[in-house]
């Protein structure tokens, strides 16, 4: 009976053991979701400053080229003033931030258009060390698995297959902002179709080709949290990995790998990502 009795608290402390696992990764991909999305955010904020720099700098010359009428300068004065006040702003947003630092201070009118943001003149110190070489990035697959798609699409009939055709499509041409509206467009209008992982995986890949690598996290994040077992979470999670890389951030690389590895050990996908784990604790 004892044995029995130890066997059972052995079970359940199993089954909570592995309850908390599961909470932690979700827990885990959220975090990260909400990182990538501040992230978006702070570039529209710092990209708002550069236009704003760039308008106070015309008013400036603006303003010395008509000197002479009083009242336009006043009022070329108070606007100048309103800008600054409201760039003043938005840096602060970006202070804000947790983890992130602003754009350079200083004078803010001395920010012209051809260098928004001076480069710091500070010498690294003598403990200064160049950053540890990225690991080698593997071969994307997803040129392959786009030709497969265009030959089962063929002989589809599945709810949205004309937007998805569309979409891969343009992904073959390289017209990668078109696939993502399209496969975007699916999505929203066929959401229960099957077609739905695929495009998402797709338009997740486009946008990681056009440089925009947080919004590729976010997608390829989604798709694994809805298709935890899907045909392409894999594929996704090594995609997100190199993505994050990208943006330099090797420590949630390092944990969408650790997490490709063990749900999904045995795949090319899991090798390549064991490889990517290994040059990262190398560094």
């Amino acid at each position: 009976m004892s044995a029995i009795a130890v066997l059972a608290a052995l079970t359940i402390v199993g089954c909570s053991s592995q309850n908390d696992l599961q909470q932690l990764n979700q827990n885990e991909f959220t975090l990260r979701g909400m990182i990538a999305a501040d992230r978006q955010q702070i570039d529209s904020l710092q990209q708002q400053i550069h236009r704003l720099n760039d308008q106070m700098i015309e008013m400036k010359q603006a303003g010395n080229d008509a000197s002479g009428g009083s009242s336009s300068s006043s009022s070329t004065n108070q606007r100048i003033a309103e800008l600054e006040s409201e760039v003043k702003s938005l840096r602060a947003g970006i202070t804000a931030s947790p983890g992130i630092n602003p754009p350079p201070g200083g004078d803010l009118t001395s920010i012209g258009p051809e260098s928004p943001t001076p480069p710091s003149t500070t010498p690294p110190s003598s403990g200064y060390s160049a950053p540890p070489a990225m690991p080698a990035e593997p071969a994307s697959t997803w040129q392959q698995e786009l030709d497969q798609e265009i030959d089962d699409a063929k002989g589809s009939s599945e709810p949205g297959i004309k937007l998805y055709r569309q979409g891969l499509e343009a992904m073959k041409a390289g017209k990668y902002p078109l696939a993502v509206t399209n496969f975007t467009k699916l999505q929203h209008s066929f959401p229960k179709s099957a077609l739905s992982e695929p495009a998402e995986y797709f338009a997740a890949n486009a946008l990681y080709e056009t440089g925009k690598f947080d919004q590729a996290i976010l997608q390829f994040n989604d798709l694994v949290m809805r298709y935890p077992k899907g045909k392409f979470a894999s594929a996704a999670l090594l995609r997100e990995a190199e993505a994050f890389l990208k943006l330099n951030d090797r420590i949630d690389a390092r944990l969408t790998l650790q997490k490709l590895v063990a749900d999904h050990a045995g795949t090319p996908q899991a090798t390549a990502g064991n490889t990517m784990m290994k040059d990262l604790a190398s560094d």
